[in-house]
């Protein structure tokens, strides 16, 4: 049987807007769970990118909506909404709009 434990921070708070900005953990132990709070009073969308292998800038491709027939990685978020969601460690983050979300890395749901 498998134990779910509460989210637990394991670094500093980011505020993710519209330019690309890597998430990382305080004590670089890779956190794979993120807490996801949207600022907005409206929907949102947040567009992620796995970290590069050699650290490198990432730059997110898109925070829009996708399309039909074309994926992207983006998530969408209710207004007002805060979710625990799973994503690659050190992840790249864009928010659709100037200031949309608050991310912090951890582990736990």
């Amino acid at each position: 049987m498998s134990t779910v434990n509460a989210f637990t921070p394991q670094g500093q708070t980011y505020t993710i807007s519209t330019s690309s900005v890597q998430v990382k953990t305080q004590d670089n132990v890779y956190a794979v769970s993120y807490r996801v709070r949207n600022l907005l009073s409206s929907a949102a969308y947040l567009g992620y990118a796995p970290a590069h292998p050699l650290g490198v800038a990432v730059t997110v491709p898109s925070a829009s909506a996708p399309s039909a027939g074309s994926p992207a990685k983006v998530l969408g978020f209710l207004p007002n909404s805060v979710e625990v969601v799973q994503l690659p460690p050190n992840v790249w983050l864009l928010a659709s709009a100037a200031n949309a979300f608050e991310v912090t890395p951890g582990e736990g749901m």
